[in-house]
């Protein structure tokens, strides 16, 4: 099934991520304070994003319709590094049964949901440094099939010294440098945007992804930008802005999918990690929020997200016609 959807709501926490707390409803900060840093960069991105909407109510009951799909690289790494760490250094009395009940990297998304009684779908996948667009198409599916009227969608991961480790031994450097960062948006069918009457900032008019296991090779990309371009019945010569996220290492496989893919076509490009680093699941989105900035008005933007490990996406965004 075919179709736009409207983004109605956006938010984001990007480097440096301080006074995450103060950015939230009286009624959340309490449960952010308990929570782990990956969920509290959720929660306020999410926040922000629902409060954009006008769905951020924290009172009342259960909303069925509203769900959340969240994309995430490593999850809860750090909880589960810190919660090793203390059972490594103290033996079982050291373990810390707050710290055991956030190790499963859907934790963020439940915690989401409970914050802002979304009872609707409540997601969470990885694929690696794509996550956070790949749940957008995720999220997108859904709406389009009738699973929900509204979904919180977006990507997330904290870092930390544990992770940056990890990387660093496993050869995992992504050329740039690692940040912790959230990006959210609100996407809602057509019809339910229009009843609530809320102003849409943009549509996602398309979305196409894919594997490659060896990503060097160009051709999982362009597939997924033909895909994105099919899904939309979109000609390649009136996208108006590229938004690029290839690592360093990739950036040639990236320029050839793009020329394979868009042919003639020569649309501006920009590269949002080049000034927020490597953003990991938060890429994708806020790669979205760049678009909606962008674009020209009314203009279509293709969203790009690739990891090193094979997974790519692409997204076209359509901002919105200045009133």
């Amino acid at each position: 099934m075919t179709g736009r959807v409207a983004i109605t709501g956006a938010g984001a926490v990007t480097p440096p991520a301080d006074g995450l707390l103060d950015r939230l409803p009286v009624s959340v900060r309490a449960r952010a304070a308990r929570a782990e840093r990956i969920t509290q960069l959720t929660l306020a991105a999410a926040g922000a994003a629902l409060a954009t909407a006008g769905l951020a109510a924290t009172d009342g009951a259960p909303r069925p319709e509203v769900g959340v799909v969240l994309g995430t690289a490593f999850g809860c790494f750090l909880t589960n590094a810190a919660y090793q760490r203390r059972l490594a250094e103290g033996g079982p009395p050291a373990a810390s049964p707050r710290l055991f009940a956030a190790t499963v990297s859907n934790a963020a998304a439940g915690e989401l949901g409970i914050a802002y009684r979304l009872g609707g779908p409540g997601i969470t996948l990885s694929a690696g440094a794509a996550s956070g667009l790949v749940a957008l198409g995720h999220a997108i599916g859904l709406l389009r099939a009738g699973g929900a009227s509204a979904l919180v969608a977006g990507g997330v991961d904290a870092v930390g010294p544990a992770l940056e480790r990890w990387l660093a031994g496993g050869g995992l450097a992504p050329g740039r440098w690692p940040a912790e960062a959230a990006a959210m948006v609100v996407l809602e069918t057509p019809a339910a945007a229009a009843a609530r009457g809320a102003a849409a900032l943009g549509d996602v008019v398309g979305f196409g992804a894919g594997f490659l296991p060896d990503p060097t090779v160009g051709t999982g990309l362009a597939g997924a930008i033909r895909a994105a371009l099919a899904d939309a019945s979109v000609d390649p010569g009136t996208i108006a802005l590229v938004v690029a996220a290839a690592p360093p290492a990739l950036r040639a496989m990236e320029a050839q999918a793009l020329a394979g893919a868009l042919g003639g076509a020569r649309p501006l490009t920009v590269t949002p990690k080049d000034a927020l680093g490597e953003t990991f699941g938060a890429a994708g989105p806020l790669g979205v929020l760049a678009a909606l900035a962008e674009a020209p008005p009314g203009g279509t933007a293709l969203v790009l997200d690739v990891c090193a490990t094979g997974h790519v996406a692409a997204a076209l965004v359509r901002r919105s016609p200045q009133p």
